[in-house]
């Protein structure tokens, strides 16, 4: 007999897995969609980058719906719907401008379900101490993989074309976990008070803005590996088979670090996990400019259980200890925005130090690792001068 709280738990992980079958869709296989459509290398590099913009733009407006009477549920449903609205429109354009168009309305509808599921999840996670944030998180991780896996065969089936159509069905699976997983199990806190709601929102503590900015701009130090290290490691003469095997190697990492550390979310300020992860940024990345060979890069890649799941972990710890229940939704909001703006400057500038030093624009990533690590001492020194309590929401 399947308790409550793991139930709940199982309901929580379906939330995030089905929205991770859509982002193992979109990230790898959506460009090839557009090249499929006669778009220009620039122009999908274009279209490639609305999304990061448009997150960078909307989400925490939209994440701070979740703190009004509009509520999480609401905004979760509302924006898978914008998606299957979206995406089968998409079949229909041949016009670049219009898909431009649409690839904005369907990112606009995309930019507030995963920092929505976050939300979700931790919400869920302090009022129920027994809830594992990282089996839950990471159950989103491990649908990412096996769909990467699955819509390569998709694709080599039946062409670019059933990307979008993937798209369009894949919400309806969302739709399913936000209605069994986001009912009264977890509650919208926002709707409990509405005198609160009518007057001026709490504002976050200082202390969390400059953590939420340490761990943004460590998450923004994997602009150059997301961007350049498959063209890098082909460089270096490793074959496409173990190109792939490295990324695999990152994502096992990641989940493992979800399982195993995943408790610290609602336990503690996650501060230490984000020393962690800013700190592995340094290594990695300056390590990984050094031309490593074969087995050093997949201990490399390893190291994405640090810099990105250690640093995701932490974040969301503090989140949950840090911020003001009234605005919840709104800093995590703003963190999904800060680190979309992080990323996005990273991808471009890595862009451009890539075409002219080569392995070089990996280093260049370890300078974002050290602020993050010295914004994270200097809230150690604000938590030790005010010591806020754990799981107190401000």
């Amino acid at each position: 007999m399947i308790s409550s709280t793991r139930a709940l738990e199982i309901r929580l992980g379906a939330l995030q897995a089905a929205s991770f079958v859509s982002h193992g869709v979109y990230l790898p296989f959506f460009p090839l969609w557009l090249e499929s459509k006669a778009l220009s290398p620039t122009l999908i590099g274009f279209v490639v980058a609305i999304p990061i913009v448009v997150r960078i733009l909307a989400t925490a407006p939209l994440l701070s719906l979740a703190d009004r009477s509009f509520g999480a549920r609401r905004l979760l449903l509302a924006s898978h719907l914008g998606q299957m609205l979206g995406f089968p429109l998409l079949l229909l354009s041949d016009h670049s401008l219009t898909i431009i168009a649409l690839v904005a309305l369907v990112a606009f509808a995309q930019a507030s379900i995963i920092p929505g599921n976050d939300l979700v999840s931790t919400n869920a996670v302090q009022r129920y101490p027994g809830l594992n944030y990282g089996r839950i998180r990471g159950s989103g991780s491990v649908a990412f993989f096996i769909t990467n896996i699955l819509a390569g065969y998709l694709v080599g089936a039946f062409g670019p074309n059933v990307v979008v159509l993937a798209l369009t069905l894949i919400p309806v699976l969302g739709i399913t976990a936000t209605l069994a997983a986001v009912p009264d199990e977890v509650p919208d806190h926002s709707s409990r008070d509405r005198t609160r709601e009518a007057s001026a929102p709490p504002a976050l503590p200082k202390v969390l803005w400059l953590l939420l900015i340490a761990g943004a701009i460590t998450q923004g130090s994997h602009g150059a590996l997301n961007a350049f290290a498959s063209i890098h490691w082909r460089s270096l003469g490793f074959s496409d088979s173990a190109i792939g095997y490295i990324w695999a190697a990152g994502v096992i990492a990641e989940i493992m670090v979800f399982l195993f550390l995943g408790r610290a979310v609602g336990r503690g300020s996650g501060v230490g996990l984000i020393v962690i992860g800013a700190a592995a940024a340094v290594v990695r990345f300056s390590v990984m400019s050094l031309l490593p060979g074969l087995a050093a890069a997949f201990v490399l890649q390893t190291m994405h259980a640090l810099t990105f799941a250690a640093t995701h972990i932490g974040t969301m710890a503090a989140l949950t200890a840090l911020a003001p229940m009234q605005a919840r939704g709104r800093a995590q909001g703003i963190y999904g925005s800060l680190a979309a703006l992080a990323t996005a400057v990273s991808t471009i500038g890595s862009g451009m130090i890539y075409e002219r030093a080569g392995s070089l624009v990996f280093a260049a990533m370890a300078p974002l690792g050290a602020t993050g690590l010295v914004l994270m001492l200097i809230v150690i020194r604000m938590l030790k001068a005010q010591p806020q309590r754990a799981g107190s929401g401000g």
